[in-house]
């Protein structure tokens, strides 16, 4: 009897070890399903609410969105959109304030959890980073002197026009002088890191035209008075006109949970009327620096 009574013990021991490393295998799956869900969820969220601070890249260099302000400080219209993420995400604001053809690295590399400058949403730019719905749109603009008599893309052939740089107005003038209306014809594509370099540039003669987002055109006259004139790009051939062009934040990819948080705090902006007065009172302001 006691020899099968400590067989028996055994047993159930061996018996008991078993079912014991199964739940603690069965547990360690459940906490790495957890984990991956995290990452893909909520891991920006958390991570923000963790270290208590938001921080938002943008380019300050494309009033009304960004801009520099009287007091040396970084504002504008996405700025404005920024304080009220945080603000809703109840941590404080940082901006950085970069190249705009550093974005999707500063956001891939987590040095930014957000960015907001005026981003044309694009299947080509969808690639590297995520976009919340569009909160405005824009047209390509050209701008030329007030006594220009250069109507179309087309007009630019031979001349310097002048883009900022890694933008969509960049894009379009660097496609057609590689294989469009502008091809072999002699005309540059004369990039900035600022557009008022480029009203500057246009001035003194160097730019026959600058190409960029409508607001911000429309924004270059109003701070140059009577000495330029906007209006939407176009071509001879008018099938080539451009089409409005949405505008939305972009964050690292993969985080749907963490896009959708933004976009339920930025449509309300969009769908009340905030952003667009907040435009007009930002190419207000900016007008007079």
């Amino acid at each position: 009897m006691k020899n099968n009574t400590i067989a028996k013990n055994t047993t159930f021991k061996k018996l008991f070890v078993t079912i014991l490393s199964l739940a603690m295998v069965l547990a360690l799956t459940a906490c790495g399903g957890g984990s991956s869900d995290s990452e893909e969820g909520a891991g920006k969220l958390a991570e923000i609410q963790e270290k208590g601070k938001l921080v938002v890249c943008t380019d300050a260099a494309w009033a009304p969105f960004e801009y520099i302000g009287a007091d040396g400080e970084v504002t504008g219209v996405d700025i404005e959109i920024a304080k009220k993420i945080a603000e809703e995400l109840g941590v404080e604001l940082e901006i950085s304030n970069i190249a705009f053809d550093s974005i999707s690295t500063y956001l891939s590399n987590d040095e930014a959890d957000l960015a907001l400058a005026c981003i044309t949403i694009t299947d080509e730019r969808k690639e590297q980073m995520d976009f919340t719905d569009p909160y405005t749109t824009v047209l390509q603009y050209m701008v030329v002197m007030a006594d220009s008599d250069i109507k179309t893309m087309d007009d630019f052939a031979g001349k310097g026009i002048g883009t900022h740089l890694g933008t969509t107005g960049d894009f379009l003038v660097s496609d057609e002088i590689t294989s469009g209306v502008l091809a072999d014809t002699g005309a540059e594509n004369k990039q900035y890191k600022a557009l008022p370099d480029a009203a500057l540039a246009m001035k003194s003669g160097e730019l026959a035209g600058i190409v960029c987002d409508s607001v911000l055109a429309e924004n270059l006259v109003t701070a140059n008075g009577d000495a330029f004139k906007c209006f939407p790009v176009a071509y001879k051939d008018a099938s080539k006109n451009p089409e409005t062009e949405n505008i939305g934040a972009a964050m690292k990819k993969g985080d749907e949970e963490f896009v959708a948080k933004i976009n339920e705090i930025i449509a309300p902006l969009a769908e009340d009327g905030t952003i667009d007065k907040w435009i007009v009172q930002h190419s207000e302001e900016a007008s007079k620096l």
